[in-house]
């Protein structure tokens, strides 16, 4: 079979567009956030970024991962890296240079390091990178190009594991090639290394976190060590190493080679649920993994879930971003780490709730910090009368007591946060026996009752003004009692 042919019966293989449903329990916010691209057929997958594009080495062939959006739109067979070398399995460009480097599998079935140099006026040629002996796998640059690391067995005859190793670019060329170190390494499996935004990410089999499972990790590339006021660097591999959170990594599941398109903030890996390999799902994450991932729901004071609440992100009381909460209430924002912002939950028909968000710790390690906050949303019912007793001053005095004002407090700031409801206020005062003293007393305190809430109401809401005394109602009872009945409608 040639190797078009074999391409095409690979990528025929490959389903796209599968959703997810969307899964909201708690520590599970990342949920909302990521999807599977395509689930991939059971064999070798080295999935890689290119220049922007998706590439996907399967089986033996280099097949081009079309996108739209998030979604894998369709899957067709390399044309372009073919002509370079038709064996390549992963391809890096050296951010300052433009340089090509990548690896492919030689006769003895070792991976092998090339470059393709880029220089105006001549015809690139492939030349191998010999790196004191050593196999190359998954390369990967920092972002000024001095520093690469890549996956490795050690020396060619050697039987360990694979371990990262690193090299340096010397006045010469590539310098000699170092273990990256135990801080990182294992006697088990570390693969897939990814450098982005100055930090490390890799896939480990290793490590002690409670299964058996590969799963992703992070460090600084080149961690900081501040002693007094002299701030050092350490040399690459001594910062400290996180397991990244859901939905990166879970509970019973390998997670593998993670990649990061830094243009468009989308995270790539695979993941073998359950264990199993019978399928390997391509999953993406939109949101920077230097970020705060904030999650939680909304509900009543009953736990009822609210449902289309907006919630808002400001920073220096500009908004940043908004959503919205879902069936269950739900709602999660990714948001850039290292700042004090201010969050909003409003609803219609309900008090708008303000929380500060200041920085949190572990911030500082630029992995994503995820926090967790609930939210009780309350608000007055809509076309329900609420009464008031006695707002103003003793006997019949015309200005709003003390109390009163903090009596209608609430009511004042539920129409700010609602400021398209139209709101009915019928007053009626029974003071004395005197009908006509009754009903002009009415009219003077409604026309400060008038005063004081337009003073502090949106120009918005609309405002109606009822005397109790006036028509078929008497206000003449002598009970001594100030009554104002409130109608609010959305």
């Amino acid at each position: 079979m040639n190797r078009l042919l074999l391409a095409a019966t690979l990528a025929a293989a490959v389903l796209f567009g599968v959703r997810p449903s969307l899964v909201h329990a708690q520590g599970s916010a990342f949920s909302d956030k990521s999807q599977t691209m395509a689930v991939l057929p059971d064999t070798t997958v080295t999935p890689f970024l290119f220049d922007g594009e998706l590439y996907c080495h399967v089986g033996g062939t280099l097949l081009h991962m079309k996108r739209q959006g998030s979604d894998v739109v369709a899957v067709e067979p390399d044309t372009v890296f073919v002509k370079i070398d038709d064996n390549i399995e992963y391809i890096v460009r050296q951010p300052v240079t433009g340089d090509l480097y990548f690896t492919a599998t030689n006769r003895k079935g070792q991976s092998q390091l090339y470059l393709r140099k880029i220089e105006d006026g001549k015809k690139p040629k492939n030349k191998h990178v010999d790196l004191d002996g050593l196999e190359v796998r998954h390369p990967t640059f920092s972002d000024d190009g001095r520093i690469m690391v890549f996956s490795t067995t050690g020396r060619s005859n050697s039987a360990n594991s694979y371990d990262l190793w690193y090299v340096t670019l010397g006045k010469s060329g590539w310098d000699t090639p170092h273990s990256i170190g135990n801080r990182i390494n294992t006697r088990a499996d570390e693969t897939d290394p990814f450098i982005a935004d100055g930090r490390l990410y890799f896939t480990s089999s290793g490590r002690d976190d409670g299964d058996s499972h590969p799963h992703l990790y992070a460090t600084p590339l080149v961690a900081q060590q501040v002693e007094s006021d002299t701030v050092g660097m350490l040399p690459v591999g001594r910062g400290r190493v996180s397991r990244l959170p859901q939905p990166f990594n879970r509970t019973a599941a390998a997670s593998a080679s993670l990649l990061i398109d830094s243009a468009c903030a989308t995270a790539y890996w695979i993941l073998s649920p359950d264990g199993e390999h019978s399928h390997r799902p391509l999953r993406s994450f939109t949101g920077s993994l230097d970020s705060r991932l904030l999650w939680g729901y909304a509900h009543s004071s009953r736990e009822v879930p609210i449902a289309g609440a907006e919630v808002t992100l400001l920073l220096n009381g500009k908004p940043l971003c908004r959503t919205l909460t879902d069936s269950l209430g739900f709602y999660s924002l990714s948001l850039p780490a290292h700042q004090t912002y201010t969050l909003q939950y409003s609803k219609p028909g309900c008090f708008t709730v303000t929380k500060l968000l200041p920085p949190l710790e572990g911030e500082d390690e630029n992995l994503v910090v995820e926090e967790h906050r609930d939210i009780v949303l309350e608000g007055l019912p809509f076309g329900t009368q609420l009464q008031y007793l006695d707002l103003f001053g003793p006997g019949v005095s015309l200005d709003l007591s003390p109390r009163g004002i903090e009596t209608l407090s609430p009511l004042v700031r539920f129409l700010c946060d609602n400021p398209t409801c139209s709101v009915t206020l019928t007053l009626g005062d029974d003071i004395t026996a005197d009908e006509e003293f009754n009903s002009l007393l009415t009219a003077h305190r409604l026309e400060r009752l008038k005063s004081h809430l337009e003073e502090r109401l949106p120009a918005t809401v609309k405002l109606l003004f009822r005397s109790a005394c006036d028509g078929s109602q008497k206000c003449a009872s002598a009970s001594g009692i100030s009554r104002l009945t409130v109608v609010i409608n959305p």
